[in-house]
Order: structure tokens, then sequence, then C-alpha cells
């Protein structure tokens, strides 16, 4: 007779919570990346769906390091900077001049809310299997993006103040998510594999012409390359850049004003504009205008068309000094956090993080729904990639393992 050290799991529980959390990363990272290219609507269904399902895994899961994992995400630094700008968003409703921004801001709560408690609930160890259904969506994506572009050959412009489009926005989710796919490519010795997703995100981010995704990806590839070998020195360095940039920028603004009080040169016409909006404000610049304002008063005429779609400007312009102040708090503990990852992936981290923040400059993120629920989709890829169970070689057996046992005497 035979004995073995390993059983099927006799929990059917346990059994349905590990298909339910399979499913729900294929929904979040194959289905959610690639189907938005075709429908722009889908991303706004397949997150809360894909979130779902491992919220459902969670409860059915018997293991307790879930509960943990989401009292520690929820006593982390970060949620505590996050929390602080999402209360302030939801005070400057009460003087924002416009009725549209409050549905914008439950549907926007509603959407980070469910993306904490997916994260904080996901098991403590990610399996390998699950793991690599992320770099498989994003290398999905990579190709449904090129073909479509080739079919459809589609025509984009910045200056559209309305919206971007889906070819767009999967150009900035693919510039935002194959830095957690790369991570867990790399950390397995898989660095050809690695390289190859990240050429193949930067020629279809490039053929798509995608807002500002290429920036983007060659600002996370600097940070990565000078977080190489030295991630805890650099993500300290990265937090206070990241922070001073998003304090200091409105007097930079101001001084392009000075310099330039007409009209500005092409490559500074966004930070002058900004300047000039400083200058009529004054001191409401401190206070803000509320939430949604920046981008209700582009819609109905308030401002210029060619009004700054950074995310910055929006921050500054809707919430002022205070909100500001919360996003540089976000911005500078995330990069402490994955700083402190393990030193293989760190660099891969802040390579994400730092790609993430020159969109955040350039634009167009702003405060609208897609773009909070790309950010949230990022923000489960870090989740799950920072929980892996890496291993390069099966681990060797103990001699005697699965030999007859002996017959009682």
């Amino acid at each position: 007779m035979i004995t073995f050290s390993r059983h099927p799991s006799d929990d059917p529980s346990e059994e349905a919570a590990r298909l339910l959390l399979r499913l729900g990363v294929f929904m979040l990272f194959v289905i959610a990346l690639s189907a938005p290219i075709l429908a722009r609507q889908t991303v706004y269904i397949l997150l809360p769906v894909g979130a779902a399902l491992l919220l459902a895994s969670a409860l059915l899961s018997g293991d307790g390091g879930t509960g943990g994992s989401l009292r520690a995400l929820l006593r982390s630094p970060p949620v505590w900077a996050a929390l602080l700008l999402g209360l302030w968003t939801g005070v400057s409703l009460m003087w924002t001049p416009f009725e549209g921004p409050g549905e914008r801001f439950a549907k926007s709560a509603a959407t980070l809310a469910l993306v904490a408690a997916a994260a904080g609930l996901m098991p403590p160890r990610t399996k390998t299997s699950n793991l690599n259904l992320l770099p498989i969506g994003v290398g999905v994506a990579v190709v449904a993006l090129v073909a479509v572009t080739r079919f459809l050959a589609p025509k984009y412009t910045v200056e559209d103040v309305l919206d971007v489009g889906p070819l767009g926005r999967a150009g900035l989710g693919l510039a935002l998510l194959v830095w957690p796919a790369m991570g867990a490519l790399a950390v397995r010795g898989r660095w050809l594999w690695a390289a190859a997703l990240f050429a193949a995100t930067l020629a279809a981010c490039a053929v798509a012409n995608a807002p500002n995704a290429l920036p983007a990806l060659l600002g996370g590839a600097l940070v990565f390359a000078v977080a190489f070998g030295r991630p805890v020195p650099l993500s300290m360095a990265l937090a206070a850049t990241m922070a001073m940039t998003v304090l200091l920028a409105p007097l930079a603004a101001l001084a392009a004003h000075l310099i330039w009080p007409v009209e500005g040169p092409d490559f500074f016409k966004y930070l002058v504009l900004w300047g000039h909006v400083i200058a009529n404000d004054g001191l409401r610049t401190l206070l803000g205008h509320g939430f949604g304002a920046a981008t209700w008063g582009v819609l109905g005429g308030y401002l210029p068309a060619a009004t700054p779609r950074s995310l910055v400007f929006q921050i500054w312009f809707d919430l002022g000094v205070v909100g500001a102040a919360a996003l540089a708090l976000v911005l500078g503990r995330a990069s402490l956090e994955v700083g402190a990852a393990r030193p293989a992936l760190a660099p891969f981290l802040l390579g994400g993080l730092g790609a993430a923040f020159v969109i955040c400059l350039l634009g167009p993120a702003a405060e609208q729904l897609w773009w909070l629920t790309l950010a949230g989709l990022d923000a489960i890829a870090f989740a799950l990639v920072m929980r892996g169970q890496f291993r390069k070689r099966r681990p060797v057996l103990p001699t005697g393992f699965g030999a007859p046992a002996e017959d009682a005497a």
C-alpha cells in the first residue's frame, strides 16, 4: 500500500474559492485589458465583476490570512493618505459650482473602495499559475491593440477635451501594467521575456499613438535603470521628487506666466495657461474650486479648450493646497512602500510608479472614472505581484517521499 503526503482538498468551498480567484484574475488582467480596445464601456463592467470574484473567493476561503492582509492594507500609510484625499474631495463638493461632480464622486469612491477591498482580501501568497495571467494578459492586449490599430486606422488628437478614445486608454493601461507584468517574469529569471514584453508594449503604444504613453514608458524605464540594484535609496529620492513636484507645480506655472505673459512656446503652453489661471484666481488657488470644476468648466465653456488635462493641475484647481498635499503624500508613501519590496521586484514596481507619475504630469490622466479604473487595476496588479510565490526550480523531494508504508505487525 502506498501513502501520499498530499491529498486533494476535501473542502468544496476551498476548491470553489480557488476557481473564483482564478476567474477573477483572468477577468481583470486578460479580458479587462483587451475588451475595452473594442468597446470602451466594458472597463467599467469588467473591473467590478473581477473584483467581486476576488471578494467572493476570499469569503469562501478558510484562509485566515486574508483578513490579516486587509487589516495590514488599511493600516498602511498610502491608504490613509488616499482616504484623506477622498475625504477632502467629498468636502469640496459643498462649494463646487456644478451639480454633475457629485454623481462622479460617488462612482469614483465606490470603484476605489471595491479595488481596496479586492486587493486587501487576496490570499497572502499568489500562486504562480495565477501570476502568469498578468504577463499573458499584457501580451494579449498588445497583440489586440496593434491588430485593431492596423485595421481601423484611428485618428486621435490630444486636444480632444471630451474623452480619450479606447485605443488611447488601452495604451495608457499597458504603460501602467507592463511593469508588474515584467516584474513577475524577471523575478523568475525570465529576463528575455520581460524585455520582449516591454519592447512589444513600446511598439504597440507607438503604433496606436496613445497620448503620452511613450513618455511614460521612457520615464518608467529611466526610474527602473536607476533603481536597479539600489531600490531603497531610489524609492526615497523618487518619493521626494514626486511630492515636491506636485507641491511646487503652481510656482513653475506662475513663473511661466511671468516669462510669457501673453502666449508661450508650444512646449510650455499648458504651463503658461495654468499660470494665467493662478494669476486670475489669486488666493482662491489655495482653496480650490471644488471637485469636478476643471472638467465641467471646460465642457461648459468657462475655461478654454486648451486647459491642462493633467491630474496635478486638476487637483490644484479643484482641491487646492490640501488636495495637492494629500496627493503628494499618496505618491510619496506609495514609493516608499514598493521600494521595500524584494530587491529583484522593487525596480519594476518603481518603474511603474514613475510611469504613472509621468502620465499624471502630462495628462490626459485626470479626475475621470476611466483613469481611476485603470489606476485601480494597476493597484491590484501591484498587490498580486508583491504577494507572488517565486521559485526558479521545483523543490527537491525528501528521501523516502511516497515510499510504500510498512504493514503493521
